[in-house]
């Protein structure tokens, strides 16, 4: 019986420690999507803009459904608030508060009709995305390796205690 608790026990903390990993693995990929749509939304405003659904749409693709579910919800009503709008978005587990909100920050300012507000938004969004992108991958360099192994070594340390 002991054995086979130590060796339960060994896996689920190698177990967490992989998950641990994951998230900042996980996290960092969710940042560059959002980078990604960010830059093609400000392509789009370079070249002289689009109307804000086919904009949202286009920028995107196929791994942002939210903002693509934002752009169909402003063309079934485009007199909404976009408080309103923004507020229907589902949110993003892997982003963090103040990501979220210089993210939804920068969505409500597209929706003003002034081209040139619209870009200066975005390149401080791009900016603070920068920022962002920066802490996730040095967190996810200097901790996901760690947190492996701290995972496999807490692991064998109960699994000696325990036998």
């Amino acid at each position: 019986m002991g054995g086979f608790t130590a060796l339960t026990g060994m896996a689920a903390c190698a177990a967490a420690g992989h998950l641990a990993a994951r998230y900042l693995i996980a996290r960092d990929r969710r940042l560059a999507v959002w980078e990604e749509a960010l830059l093609r939304m400000e392509g789009e405003l370079r070249r002289g803009g689009a109307e804000l659904p086919a904009l949202l749409r286009r920028s995107a693709g196929e791994s942002l459904p939210a903002l693509a579910a934002l752009a169909d919800r402003l063309s079934a009503d485009p007199a909404a608030a976009p408080e309103k709008l923004l507020a229907a978005l589902p949110g993003e587990p892997l982003l963090q508060r103040e990501e979220e909100a210089a993210l939804r920050q920068c969505l409500t300012a597209l929706f003003t009709p002034d081209l040139d507000r619209q870009r200066r938004a975005l390149s401080m969004a791009l900016e603070q995305w920068a920022l962002f992108r920066g802490k996730a991958r040095e967190a996810k360099d200097k901790n996901a390796r760690l947190y492996r192994s701290l995972g496999w070594l807490s692991g064998a340390a109960l699994m000696i205690l325990l036998c």
